[in-house]
């Protein structure tokens, strides 16, 4: 559903883990971990910088216990499963003439704006999606069609 981050296992296997768009932050852990069966191990929530591990959030699959690994260089070695955000299974390319835009109800909000643009071949315009306030484009979401950078839109009148 549009605008709900959810959380999705990978498999505890060598290299798999979170594409860099779609890892949870430290303080979204617990709760992203634990709506995929991940449970705290002694009621804590365990942080290390670790290089054996994903970076991001994952889960041991021996206890299902909760864990954050800081390390950014950090490889799975396969034992671990990484919990990662939903990819925008959902998003639609619609036609680009005036007017055009999605249902009320439809668009994706900012947070996941990036995650939709990606998964229709949209890209980031100097690594930064653009945020602005246009009148002559659709509110929300978009991908502008001369170079396919994605952008979001405030302005709700545009």
């Amino acid at each position: 559903k549009p605008g709900v981050i959810e959380a999705t296992l990978k498999p505890a296997e060598r290299d798999v883990q979170c594409r860099d768009t779609h890892n949870f932050s430290q303080l979204e852990c617990v709760a992203a971990a634990k709506s995929v069966g991940g449970q705290l191990r002694n009621n804590e929530f365990i942080v290390g910088d670790y290089t054996n591990a994903p970076f991001g959030c994952f889960i041991d699959p021996s206890d299902a216990a909760i864990h954050y690994g800081r390390e950014v260089s950090g490889v799975n070695i396969g034992t671990y499963q990484s919990v990662c955000k939903k990819e925008a299974e959902e998003a639609t390319k619609l036609p680009g003439r005036k007017g055009t835009q999605c249902s009320p109800g439809e668009n994706f909000a900012s947070e996941d704006c990036i995650a939709a643009g990606e998964s229709l071949g949209g890209n980031l315009r100097g690594g930064n999606i653009l945020v602005g306030a246009w009148a002559d484009a659709p509110y929300g979401c978009f991908l502008e069609s001369r170079d396919n950078a994605i952008h979001f839109n405030t302005n709700a009148g545009g």
